[in-house]
């Protein structure tokens, strides 16, 4: 289990994980956020190419209502799809382990791509999973994305 004491969030991911910083434009403008990662050597053959919890702050005016954080949540998961596509692609609306949030799957050239965002306690979490197709419902995904918890 990955406990991020200064990011206020568990969650259970493979070891060896890397942190770096950068800021970034986000929906709540430009603003550093912290990225906890973890990706096979070099050399590895492996099924997952990365596993990825990153957070920013989420400005009090951005998260005071479910309206300003449905729309919030819309405004980040899209920026985050045009990382992946240029295509218009609908997200979904979702409970994280009982925080809203928002979320997509995407087949992205010989990858399954899935995302997952919420925004609780006064940060946006967004959650990545990057995997080779036909490992897109790989129990250890699962197990990441359901395991994450906010500590308060």
């Amino acid at each position: 289990m990955y406990t991020s004491g200064e990011g206020g969030f568990s969650v259970n991911m493979p070891e060896k994980t890397e942190k770096t910083e950068k800021v970034e434009v986000t929906p709540f403008g430009k603003q550093k956020v912290h990225f906890i990662s973890w990706k096979p050597s070099t050399f590895a053959i492996d099924k997952f190419k990365l596993f990825e919890v990153s957070y920013t702050d989420c400005p009090p005016r951005f998260s005071s209502d479910s309206v300003m954080v449905d729309f919030m949540l819309d405004s980040s998961i899209r920026m985050r799809l045009k990382d992946f596509t240029e295509k218009d692609f609908q997200a979904e609306t979702i409970m994280l382990n009982g925080y809203p949030g928002k979320s997509f799957i995407l087949d992205n050239g010989g990858n399954t791509v899935i995302v997952k965002q919420c925004i609780t306690n006064g940060r946006r979490y967004d959650m990545v999973v990057i995997a080779k197709n036909g490992q897109g419902t790989n129990p250890e995904i699962g197990e990441f994305f359901n395991s994450f918890k906010a500590l308060n």
